[in-house]
């Protein structure tokens, strides 16, 4: 889910998983890291597969689930692996369209999701936004959902000529029993990054969440666009108990005392657990390398106020390997009183790789508060279809691995070409 991710070379450029100054190089075809089978639909439907094991889904739901994932993949599913991707997508830093997630709540066994760019096929970004529509549409069609409140917005975010590098992402949240629940996430810079606020506030309107959604307005007014900006605007599609409408905000050069001030918008979320969080893996120091998010929920038309708050940290950003990645993950699960057996078992059914070898497999970790439910915790994962990024020699927050300045913006102008990324 990473807009922030480095653009990589097209189909007439460097082919993916070449050297490059700050990345790995692409393992060859029969390795451990991309063992058969060696194209983009079977390699992901295979971890699909064995993450639906790990979480108690039955071998005909999850036959059922690996051919949706294919079938929103459309023609990149046949791409063979030792080919660049199709085009640049940004749900995953090595431009694998396909990302994973467990979400662990308190109580219960982990919730599998998966998330898509079902227009990844496409060169040109309207192609994109209308090979995703076609596909989002074919889904609610077979599982009977309604699209009204994506129909009332998409005007705003799938514009005739969109600005990139995104257009629509799916994601499913695939459940024992019953269909998936179906989320869309659109760019909100998607007529323009300067006119995202714009953009978004008039979607709230119309969603009939103005008022509530007001707060986060006032928030951003004063630090748009050096210190925040507007990535995504997200929607429950479905038979969900409660739909959520969904706006995700980037906080530039954050520290976790900002984090947690950030988090003060949702009346019930905690800003002390969110600082916490920060400084387990980044200290006091700002969030320079690459931006921590803050997701704020909308549930209730006549609240004032949003009705939750997820903090997500880059932790890949700011760790050498996925050794610290996953032991900060398990740190987190503990401190909730959670066992962190299935999060290791979701990462062997990924890859054999040591977690020492490389960084990127867990790129987030995310802390979910609502209401009055107890806090949950979700670890992102990603495919690693294409490439495996080498460990990090310095991972301080405000450092970068080659002992240099900041990678993060650190000027306005810097932060506005962040901001670009998404516009």
């Amino acid at each position: 889910m990473d807009a922030y991710t480095e653009p990589c070379a097209g189909p007439n450029e460097r082919a993916a998983g070449t050297p490059s100054p700050a990345y790995g190089t692409l393992p060859a075809a029969g390795t451990p890291e991309c063992a058969e089978p060696d194209r983009l639909g079977a390699f992901t439907a295979g971890q699909l597969g064995r993450l639906c094991d790990l979480v108690g889904i039955d071998a005909q739901r999850r036959t059922a689930h690996q051919r949706v994932l294919t079938d929103l993949l459309g023609p990149a599913a046949d791409r063979p692996l030792t080919d660049p991707p199709a085009s640049p997508s940004f749900v995953s830093d090595d431009h694998t369209p396909v990302e994973f997630s467990l979400t662990f709540p308190a109580d219960g066994p982990p919730l599998l999701r998966v998330l898509v760019e079902p227009g990844c096929a496409a060169r040109a970004l309207p192609d994109n936004a209308r090979a995703a529509w076609a596909a989002v549409g074919r889904l609610a069609a077979q599982w009977g959902y309604r699209l009204d409140e994506l129909t009332r917005v998409n005007d705003l975010f799938l514009p005739p000529a969109p600005h990139g590098p995104l257009t629509l992402w799916s994601a499913l949240e695939l459940r024992p029993s019953g269909p998936p629940g179906l989320k869309v996430y659109l760019n909100a810079g998607s007529r323009g990054a300067e006119r995202s606020m714009e953009t978004v506030g008039e979607a709230m309107t119309r969603l009939g969440h103005g008022r509530a959604y007001e707060s986060v307005r006032s928030y951003l007014r004063p630090r748009f666009p050096e210190r925040a900006t507007l990535m995504f605007f997200a929607l429950d599609v479905g038979p969900w108990a409660e739909p959520r409408v969904k706006v995700y905000v980037a906080h530039h050069h954050a520290t976790a005392a900002d984090a947690a001030d950030a988090t003060r918008l949702a009346p019930g979320a905690s800003p002390e657990r969110v600082a916490e969080l920060c400084r387990r893996i980044g200290g006091d120091e700002p969030f320079s390398r690459l931006p921590l998010i803050s997701c704020y929920s909308f549930t209730d038309t006549a609240a004032d106020r949003p009705t939750g708050h997820s903090l997500y940290v880059p932790v890949r950003a700011y760790v050498r390997d996925d050794r610290a990645a996953r032991d900060h993950a398990v740190e987190l699960l503990r401190h909730y009183g959670i066992h962190n057996a299935p999060l290791d078992r979701a990462l062997a059914a990924l890859t054999t790789r040591r977690l020492s070898a490389g960084v990127g497999l867990i790129p987030y970790l995310s802390l979910v508060q609502a209401g009055r439910q107890a806090p949950r915790i979700t670890v992102y994962l990603s495919p690693e279809a294409y490439r495996v990024f080498p460990p990090r020699e310095d991972a301080g927050p405000g450092s970068r691995a080659d002992g240099r300045e900041d990678a993060g913006p650190s000027s306005p102008a810097d932060s506005r070409r962040a901001a670009d990324r998404i516009s």
